[in-house]
């Protein structure tokens, strides 16, 4: 069967979506695989009907390794831009479920976004020695587990060393999305991602929601915040007293492919 596979880049986290309100298609994690043979992508998304009709649509999300996402807010803007690019709904707002919880969507024009969902778990410190160098890792799962390192410029800690490290961690039997942060001031960081069932991304919207969020609470940052990657920044609002998080930035149609499944 041919499908179109539509491809879409959230500040260089390259996203493919599929649609499958019309057709029924379902994908397994051989599916993933192949597709990843064939098409170059961070996460696949597939769109379907709602399952409760207080949203407007359910989405399942992979890894390129295929195993399953529960968040993934570069994709949450990519979907956005997806749904407005083919017409699906008239509103600028909406609701969509994930494995992790809801996201809230908002189409704000000229391919930028802000995707909203609620913060429902505490931020944990666990002691770990990442490449030689005792240190604190603050943990927070935002639908899928976060690890981040707020650390100097000048580092020790090997970075892509340490991420490959925690994703056979006993902490993290389910892999962990590590993030590197450095302070620039209390309303902005710089940001790496070694995100679990991918490795090292030029950007992770979930993992900027988590370096912002820790910030915040323990690093005296004020939001929002912009935060830095390697091809772009996005800003993080968290509401503390709501409990909201939100991320806003652009999202763009790079190609449609047709491939047979």
């Amino acid at each position: 069967m041919a499908i179109n596979v539509f491809i879409y880049s959230g500040l260089g986290n390259i996203i493919a979506i599929v649609e499958s309100i019309r057709d029924g298609i379902k994908f397994t994690a051989e599916n993933v695989r192949s597709l990843k043979g064939r098409i170059d992508f961070d996460q696949l998304i597939l769109i379907l009907p709602p399952s409760d009709p207080i949203n407007d649509f359910d989405v399942k999300i992979f890894n390129n390794d295929a195993s399953v996402a529960t968040n993934c807010i570069n994709g949450a803007r990519c979907v956005s831009k997806f749904i407005e690019d083919q017409s699906m709904s008239a509103s600028k707002k909406l609701s969509i479920k994930t494995d992790g919880g809801i996201w809230d969507l908002k189409a704000l024009g000229d391919d930028n976004f802000v995707a909203s969902f609620f913060l429902s778990d505490e931020i944990n410190q666990i002691f770990l020695n990442l490449d030689g160098v005792d240190t604190n890792l603050d943990c927070i799962k935002l639908g899928n587990p976060h690890g981040v390192l707020y650390e100097e410029k000048n580092s020790k800690i090997d970075f892509l060393k340490s991420g490959e490290y925690l994703q056979s961690h006993e902490t993290f039997p389910d892999g962990v999305n590590f993030g590197m942060a450095h302070k620039i001031n209390e309303s902005e960081i710089d940001l790496k991602v070694f995100e679990r069932g991918v490795g090292e991304t030029l950007a992770c919207g979930s993992g900027a929601c988590a370096a912002a969020i820790i910030g915040i609470q323990k690093k005296e940052m004020v939001s929002p915040i912009k935060v830095n990657f390697q091809e772009g920044s996005l800003l993080i609002d968290y509401k503390q007293d709501l409990g909201v998080v939100s991320a806003e930035g652009s999202a763009h149609f790079i190609e449609k492919i047709e491939i047979e499944v």
